[in-house]
């Protein structure tokens, strides 16, 4: 089928190392709208991070924040969501602190957590919104706040790595324990959740096919969705599982990937740039 959806996951895959969104890639996208095609972006951030994108690019469908764990309207209305339960919540708080790991909770628009530390500077440099402080956070969460999903934050990535393996067996069966982008995050989701459930909700509420989407990741969160679009897409820095699993693997977010895979499958009639010699087919 003619891809009619390109799905871009959004950092280290649509916006470069600076944080920007190339102009060769912009205008791959501009040019594959001008075509008819639809296009949005899926990420692990919240919805107000999108914001400037969806201006941008004049995204009128749904989009993918938090992982899957919810969809939105491009003016902010929640679509679909899918929290972590609070119990499960509380319980991943009360781990975190204990190993001395900040918990910063992903709410409906925002985050929420204790303290403005460098765990939290380093979710802002990328984009996030300034967190809400609170004293109590199980209260918190308890009394005012629904939890979509967990982030738990080290500057020790070595304790980062010792501590997701720790959640995967506590919480075995009844949560996702995932790792994405930065080496400092390790996130608590809910178990079945995942980029790739939530475009079957964008997909219904477009009346369109798996088959028909192209979609773009660049990390284990991206997989599900990757192997569920008709075009699944691994930049070319993704971990192997990742681009062994991609129909196609591309350039970098530093070598226009995004934009190049644009020109390939989408716009391969018109007069194009080579792909870079880094962008092969996965043959695995």
């Amino acid at each position: 089928m003619p891809i009619r959806l390109i799905v871009a996951d959004l950092d280290g895959t649509l916006l470069n190392s600076q944080h920007e969104v190339p102009p060769f890639t912009e205008a791959a996208i501009r040019a594959a709208q001008e075509r008819g095609v639809l296009f949005t972006v899926a990420t692990g951030k919240t919805f107000p991070s999108t914001v400037a994108l969806i201006e941008r690019f004049g995204i009128t469908i749904p989009l993918i924040c938090g992982n899957g764990t919810q969809v939105f309207a491009p003016d902010g209305t929640l679509l679909y969501a899918d929290p972590i339960p609070l119990d499960y919540a509380l319980e991943a708080i009360e781990l975190a602190q204990q190993r001395g790991f900040l918990p910063v909770v992903y709410t409906e628009m925002g985050l929420l957590t204790t303290v403005h530390d460098d765990n939290v500077a380093e979710l802002v440099a990328h984009h996030e919104p300034e967190p809400v402080l609170v004293h109590d956070l199980p209260q918190a969460l308890r009394e005012q706040y629904r939890p979509f999903k967990m982030v738990l934050m080290n500057q020790d990535h070595e304790a980062v790595n010792r501590f997701a393996d720790e959640l995967r067996q506590v919480f075995d069966g009844r949560a996702e324990i995932v790792r994405s982008g930065l080496l400092s995050v390790v996130e608590v989701m809910p178990a079945g959740v995942t980029k790739g459930t939530a475009l079957l909700h964008i997909l219904d509420h477009l009346g369109l096919e798996p088959q028909q989407t192209m979609c773009f990741g660049d990390n284990c969160n991206d997989l599900d969705m990757i192997q569920r679009a008709g075009i699944g897409v691994a930049m070319a820095h993704a971990p192997e599982e990742v681009r062994r699993a991609a129909d196609y693997v591309t350039g970098t977010n530093d070598e226009d990937g995004v934009g190049h895979a644009i020109w390939r499958f989408v716009l391969s009639g018109q007069d194009v740039q080579p792909v870079p010699q880094t962008a092969t087919r996965s043959t695995d």
